[in-house]
């Protein structure tokens, strides 16, 4: 509400009394903005389309939940855990990522870092993105998420795709033999399929994009090759409501004696890709917990919503 709109402001105020007093409740005036309202301008300059909610914490006791799906360093979990934050503002990606922001009285400054992928599992020897802390400027806090806070993100969940697809191949080549798999395949080898062929062409995207490092004229043949077999999702795979279809026997024989170079060539990318730039973003893909892979090392994030 403009407080230059003096009417508006007299009825906003006289209301809020009545109610505080219905409510046996003190009302405190303070020069800090409301969190949500903050959260929304960010959300403005945030590249994609970001939806915004506020979470209420009355108790201490009620940060649990912020605290449980916080994906950062320890230090910056102990951090936010050892300090009043009466709210959170839930900024929700339509690419899935979600982050949250919550104010920091001492500085006058907001600290913002992001929550666990939903439906994905956490590999510990990822490293979280860090924490940052913005100023309550909407704009430059923006651009400081955008690339910084979203950059690291991204790159995590990158890194964290290419470790499930190696752990689902190492466990199809211990399992499998190419050429030797009946048709229909089995369902732990289809589905172990149905992840590849969900994520990699997230994977050949970013590897296309000229963010990328550079391919040499071998890789790029090999990137071609696989584009050409992998580059679209197989019917099915990223909508769990259809029927999936069973997967052709020489795609997953190429997966199985393939799919390896196209985890090597992605960590190569990530490892000598400048530090700032995000190979992605990568949309998590929903996997199930009764598989061989992941490994038992690897546990699965709750899901939020």
């Amino acid at each position: 509400m403009p407080l230059i709109d003096a009417d508006r402001a007299r009825q906003a105020l006289a209301a809020l009394s009545e109610t505080s007093r219905s409510c046996q409740s003190t009302v405190i005036a303070a020069d800090q903005r409301y969190i949500g309202d903050f959260a929304l301008d960010v959300s403005k300059h945030l590249p994609g389309q970001w939806k915004v909610k506020v979470e209420n914490y009355p108790h201490p006791a009620a940060r649990g939940d912020l605290l449980s799906y916080l994906w950062t360093t320890e230090p910056n979990l102990r951090f936010v855990e050892n300090r009043r934050a009466p709210a959170a503002a839930i900024l929700q990606s339509e690419d899935g990522a979600e982050l949250g922001i919550v104010y920091n009285p001492r500085h006058r400054v907001y600290d913002v870092g992001m929550l666990v992928p939903a439906d994905m599992y956490l590999d510990e020897t990822v490293t979280p993105p860090p924490m940052i802390t913005v100023h309550p400027t909407p704009v430059p806090a923006a651009r400081t998420i955008a690339s910084s806070l979203l950059v690291d993100y991204h790159r995590a969940v990158f890194e964290m795709q290419l470790n499930h697809l190696d752990d689902d191949l190492a466990w199809a080549q211990e399992e499998f033999e190419p050429g030797t798999v009946q048709d229909p395949p089995p369902r732990d080898l289809a589905d172990a399929f149905d992840r590849f062929t969900s994520i990699a062409p997230h994977i050949i995207a970013s590897l296309r994009t000229g963010d990328a490092p550079a391919l040499d004229e071998h890789d790029t043949a090999f990137l071609e090759d696989l584009d050409a077999a992998f580059g679209q999702p197989r019917p099915g795979t990223e909508d769990a409501g259809k029927a999936r279809e069973n997967p052709s026997l020489d795609l997953l024989s190429m997966w199985m004696t393939e799919g390896g170079g196209l985890v090597e060539l992605a960590r190569t990318a990530v490892r000598t890709a400048p530090a700032q730039t995000a190979l992605g973003p990568v949309r998590a893909v929903k996997t199930s917990g009764g598989l061989p892979a992941p490994p038992p090392r690897a546990g699965i994030a709750l899901n939020r919503r």
